[in-house]
């Protein structure tokens, strides 16, 4: 496998009333996009936080739209890709680094398949053992 695994805020720009065109030209020009059931949960939890209305109704029909499209790229979380999260988040407490659970189990799954993480926050992700492209810069 290769090819890009989108980090949460990636997906979550486009629930914008007006998205950031620079990630909108990177989602239509990439190729072999892939999103981890970790970045599924976090779009769901922060759906579950917003008051039931409108917006929380328009956010999470983009989010299924988008989980739709993307049924044929959705990476489970499974024992190879948690256990290559698990030694990238100890080697990074080792070095006096936190990693949060959900950017550890993020990593983990693009090394375990090969995959670049697509990130604003691409510093979340160095010296965990994968690539970062952030969409944001152009």
């Amino acid at each position: 496998m290769s090819g890009i695994l989108l980090d949460t805020n990636v997906i979550s720009e486009l629930t914008k009333p007006t998205p950031n065109e620079n990630v909108i030209a990177f989602l239509g020009e990439a190729r072999e996009l892939w999103v981890s059931t970790v970045t599924l949960h976090e779009l769901a939890f922060g759906i579950a936080l917003l008051p039931e209305g409108r917006r929380r109704s328009a956010i999470a029909e983009t989010i299924a739209a988008f989980a739709t499209a993307y049924a044929d790229r959705i990476i489970p979380l499974a024992k190879d890709e948690a256990d290559r999260a698990a030694l990238l988040r100890a080697e990074a407490q080792k070095s006096g680094r936190t990693v949060s659970l959900g950017d550890a189990l993020i990593a983990g799954t693009a090394a375990a398949h090969g995959l670049t993480v697509a990130t604003r926050n691409v510093s979340d992700f160095q010296g965990l053992g994968v690539g970062g492209v952030n969409p944001w810069a152009g």
